[in-house]
């Protein structure tokens, strides 16, 4: 079991995914000051062979400093990344996932649905228009009809619900917007997963040296 109130223990370096900054602010205290965390762009999802690359090289840098991913499988060598001593992955396919938990996410997927994450529901624009291409409505209309049937707006807290651009998503995209209002509490128990498969292995480690 993890005990994040011990105050002997070094915090774990977390490398998270920009989806996460202001979520992470949600955690309990304790688990918190288990972890010192840094984030990259979420839109380097748009690129995954160049998120493969800068994850490659910020863990090189500290090759022997236990490593906590807050990502999914979000690019090419994420599990050979998450496998290397020292280092553990929240579980979870995705960021969506790792926040609503494997149950409810997976209900979500069956019934064709579209996520927003509140990070991505500010840049909606930008993704869709300059990393997907879709630069008429029409175009991202006929792309998302293709998978989709509607969107869920993922309400983790942080900031108010952006009415204004879900509306100007929902009438892009043709896709109807709903909110579903999410505590931190799946994303507390992955990243506890994480600390502590990283704390076994050491625990393991050490005994084996004893």
């Amino acid at each position: 079991m993890l005990h994040t109130d011990d105050p002997s223990r070094v915090p774990v370096r977390l490398i998270g995914c920009g989806i996460f900054r202001n979520e992470i602010k949600l955690l309990p205290e304790a688990l918190q000051a288990a972890i010192k965390p840094a984030f990259l762009d979420s839109m380097l999802h748009m690129d995954p062979v160049r998120l493969d690359g800068i994850l490659s090289a910020a863990m090189n840098n500290e090759q022997d400093e236990r490593t906590v991913l807050a990502f999914g499988d979000c690019c090419p060598y994420m599990r050979e990344l998450a496998s290397r001593r020292g280092v553990a992955r929240t579980p979870g396919i995705n960021c969506c996932e790792i926040y609503l938990g494997p149950e409810r996410y997976c209900q979500l997927r069956r019934e064709q649905v579209f996520f927003l994450m509140p990070e991505w529901a500010a840049r909606w624009k930008h993704i869709f228009i300059t990393e997907l291409g879709l630069h008429t409505k029409e175009l991202a209309r006929e792309f998302m009809a293709q998978s989709m049937r509607r969107a869920v707006y993922i309400d983790t807290g942080t900031v108010p619900v952006p009415l204004a651009p879900l509306a100007e998503f929902s009438e892009y995209t043709g896709l109807a917007v709903t909110v579903e209002v999410v505590g931190p509490e799946h994303f507390t128990a992955a990243l506890k997963t994480a600390l502590n498969a990283i704390r076994t292995t050491e625990n393991k480690l050490d005994g084996s040296n004893a």
